[in-house]
């Protein structure tokens, strides 16, 4: 199974960061996202520090692959990680489309080539939430 990343929602991070800020904060999140994207180091230091036991801070995104596959690979997928959405585009390749939490608890305990490409989005992605799941915090 290959899978290459096509496209994501833009400044995850910042969503994450956001959303972690919004359950200690007074403000609004629309004013904490606006603060958040002029202070990148910020984002980095909040997203540095999170912990997946309030997991809905992880799912307010959106990643896509364009996927090479059978379709008992897909079939595994779906049927072992119900969070993912799968399109069919032709004969072995798919689109597939998940948030950062489904990825997050897909790579915890996996290892192998699909999980390889899934941690390489994530740094590509979420470069200081992927920082934390190396470091064994998520």
């Amino acid at each position: 199974m290959k899978l290459k990343l096509v496209a994501h929602t833009p400044d995850v991070e910042t969503l994450i960061a956001t959303a972690m800020l919004t359950t200690t904060s007074g403000a609004k999140p629309s004013t904490i996202f606006s603060r958040l994207l002029k202070k990148g180091e910020k984002v980095g230091e909040i997203v540095g520090r999170v912990e997946a036991q309030h997991g809905s801070i992880l799912e307010h995104n959106r990643l896509d692959w364009i996927v090479e596959a059978t379709e008992r690979e897909v079939l595994d997928v779906l049927l072992d990680r119900r969070f993912y959405s799968v399109s069919e585009l032709g004969t072995g390749r798919w689109l597939m489309s998940a948030n950062v939490r489904t990825v997050v608890e897909t790579i915890s305990g996996s290892e192998g080539e699909f999980t390889a490409a899934l941690i390489a989005s994530l740094t590509e992605v979420v470069p200081n939430l992927s920082g934390c799941h190396r470091r064994g915090r998520l």
